[in-house]
């Protein structure tokens, strides 16, 4: 099946597919006119972005916390993890209160909050090529139980 997907740099993808970060900040908002309470959640692939940029800037240590942290014992670049509920876009001010002052919220006026939850890591990560916006990947229809 297609699937729409989002690239988050390393190791926040696996802290988005750990449930760990709860906001995915963006420049960018989609589905401006949609209806998030009245029309519900759209599952969206969470994509490990092949730019290790932020993963090379962590010590030796810290990588292998995130590795023992990973799904698969090692931490993945350029493949699809896993999905999650994206159940709201909005600006900072806009979050509900028990988010306002999670620590992935970026509260810039100008960002974008990508509200995320209920993450299942796939059995095995689906290689894809990411893109800088939302883009599809085919990952298999048993991956896929929503």
């Amino acid at each position: 099946m297609k699937l729409h997907c989002l690239s988050v740099l390393q190791p926040l993808a696996n802290d988005i597919m750990n449930g760990e970060k709860l906001v995915e900040n963006r420049s960018w908002n989609w589905l401006k006119d949609r209806d998030w309470k009245k029309e519900g959640p759209i599952l969206l692939g969470i994509h490990a972005s092949t730019n290790k940029s932020l993963w090379n800037e962590y010590s030796e240590e810290e990588k292998a916390l995130f590795s023992n942290e990973s799904q698969a014992g090692k931490v993945e670049f350029g493949k699809v993890l896993g999905i999650v509920e994206l159940i709201e876009i909005c600006r900072p001010r806009k979050l509900p209160q028990k988010l306002a002052d999670h620590w992935s919220v970026n509260k810039g006026s100008d960002n974008w909050c990508w509200v995320l939850r209920n993450p299942i890591w796939f059995p095995k990560p689906v290689k894809a090529s990411g893109q800088a916006k939302l883009f599809f990947a085919s990952i298999p229809s048993k991956y896929v139980k929503h």
